[in-house]
């Protein structure tokens, strides 16, 4: 097989092997390699080559997301692999890793802690947050134990913010108590705090 690199887009180079074209290369990458244009491969050397490229570039990418904001392996494997092959994209995850750009219990502590001060979910809600970033199960135990939280307080505050005419009807009572739920609170721990707080249960055991 026979590889030559001719000139493309933007500064970037047009791998072409026996005169059909592979792929777009980096120049820095291309000439980081040990390749002359016009050499001979054989088809596990170019295999090996079309891996080392399409790596670089799932990492590149891979560094471009996680400038933005900090990501679970997880979920960067899964924004990688829509425009990079796995196993390009498993190899940029695990570099990633290796160099502590990516830290799954870290990512989950601010992650929960975001969740818990700024949109006032309950730990439930977190939990299910974590799982879809693809947290492993342990670490969420682990972070959700660390968390300092008072749910009642929480609950209180959240019905004095959106909630203020819960008492009013009773289309209004089971609109709080849906809303509450949806965030992630239990219907006993909405119970609880109502009674903590001296306010007239809603309804009964309905949830």
């Amino acid at each position: 097989m026979i590889l030559k690199i001719e000139p493309g887009k933007g500064g970037k180079l047009s791998l072409i092997a026996d005169d059909e074209y592979i792929m777009t290369v980096d120049a820095d990458t291309w000439y980081s390699l040990d390749y002359s244009n016009g050499c001979e491969v054989s088809d596990e050397e170019f295999e090996h080559l079309k891996f080392i490229i399409t790596s670089r570039k799932a990492y590149s990418q891979a560094l471009r997301f996680l400038t933005l904001r900090a990501h679970s392996a997880d979920e960067l494997y899964k924004k990688l692999i829509r425009k990079h092959t796995p196993e390009s994209s498993r190899y940029a995850v695990d570099k990633c890793t290796e160099l502590g750009f990516i830290d799954d219990e870290e990512f989950a502590k601010r992650y929960a802690e975001e969740l818990l001060t700024k949109k006032k979910y309950g730990l439930p809600r977190i939990r299910t947050e974590l799982l879809t970033k693809g947290i492993n199960r342990d670490i969420i135990d682990n972070v959700l134990s660390s968390l300092e939280t008072d749910t009642s307080s929480q609950i209180i505050a959240l019905i004095e913010k959106k909630y203020q005419s819960f008492t009013e009807n009773e289309k209004e009572k089971r609109k709080m108590i849906s809303g509450l739920m949806r965030l992630g609170y239990t219907y006993g721990e909405i119970r609880q705090a109502l009674s903590d707080y001296d306010i007239p249960e809603v309804y009964g055991d309905e949830y």
